[in-house]
């Protein structure tokens, strides 16, 4: 690795129910990143059918002026991802295929519950000698430890490799710094050895995004592509859609400096009244909306989602018959 890169690359993933949240990242790094840092933004559209023209409209005028002519959206069946990949798993493929289309050393991975929520640079991604932020942790309590076992078993790890995986990794959790590189020899490795193109091999052996990733780095180039610091960010899961929850997370952001606030989508389904107030409070202390169209945005959310799952559920269905 050389020097720090000056410019980054945005890759942010969408399927329907979330649109709502993404017009919130959207406004939300228009408001604190830095735009100099900014080479592109790429947003995955993951719908079933596409983003209609008057959804990309709303999502463009919510990245403002100076980024919207840096954002493409590109539909992740383009990518290779094939009709009858599970969705939430092409998701994960389309994010490491779109390294074919990423122009710069590093790219950051992104979902629609991302948002920022403080201003953040070059250097909140990426260090000055050039690698990635990122911290490692233990999986061996962690619900995906099994999935981080199976992947490591697919590129070949030994018991041995599988164990200290298991007492230090990198995470799961967006945002996630990376190498453009690095992706795409690992594509490469990934088919040559299926022989298979990517996506099919990836939905086969039914492997994770970023443990596939940390995993070829470290087993097959011997080398965390982390370097250890952690790139603060709080969460609101669906199992603490909660007042406490949520004053836990809004606890952590001020504890941890974190410049990036995530909620879940089903959080905001699940929320009582008091812990929504909650998360509108702290939207607004954030000025990413004033206190009524926060409350819009929610009672909007809430009312679209049931039916926006069950519309992508169907299309789903109807696209695995005739084909997308």
């Amino acid at each position: 690795m050389s020097a720090a890169p000056r410019t980054i690359s945005f890759v942010t993933v969408v399927f329907e129910p979330e649109i709502a949240l993404l017009r919130l990242q959207a406004r939300s790094l228009a408001r604190f990143l830095d735009e100099a840092c900014v080479a592109e933004i790429v947003v995955l559209d993951n719908f079933v059918n596409g983003m209609r023209s008057g959804t990309r409209r709303r999502l463009l005028a919510e990245f403002g002026p100076a980024l919207a002519p840096r954002v493409s959206i590109i539909r992740t069946s383009k990518l290779g991802v094939h009709h009858n990949t599970e969705g939430w798993r092409s998701q994960q493929a389309a994010k490491l295929l779109i390294a074919k289309h990423i122009d710069t050393e590093h790219y950051v991975i992104l979902d629609a519950k991302n948002h920022l929520i403080a201003p953040a640079s070059i250097r909140d991604f990426v260090d000055d000698t050039g690698r990635a932020l990122g911290r490692t942790h233990p999986y061996s309590g962690h619900p995906l430890r099994g999935d981080l076992e199976r992947t490591l078993r697919h590129l070949g790890a030994d018991d041995a490799e599988v164990a200290r995986a298991l007492q230090d990794f990198p995470p799961t959790a967006t945002p996630f710094v990376m190498e453009t590189s690095l992706v795409l020899r690992m594509i490469r490795g990934v088919e040559s050895a299926a022989a298979a193109p990517f996506a099919i091999a990836f939905e086969r052996a039914r492997l994770l995004e970023f443990f596939l990733y940390a995993g070829w780095s470290i087993l097959r180039e011997h080398r965390v592509p982390i370097n250890g610091a952690h790139i603060p960010a709080a969460i609101i899961w669906p199992s603490r859609a909660t007042e406490q929850g949520a004053s836990d997370a809004i606890r952590e952001v001020d504890e941890a400096s974190a410049h990036w606030f995530s909620v879940h989508r089903r959080v905001l389904v699940r929320a009582d009244a008091a812990t929504r107030q909650r998360i509108i409070d702290f939207w607004v202390s954030r000025g990413l909306m004033d206190t009524a169209e926060a409350g819009r945005f929610v009672r909007s959310f809430r009312r679209a989602y049931v039916p926006a799952v069950a519309r992508a559920r169907i299309a789903e269905r109807l696209s695995g018959l005739g084909g997308r």
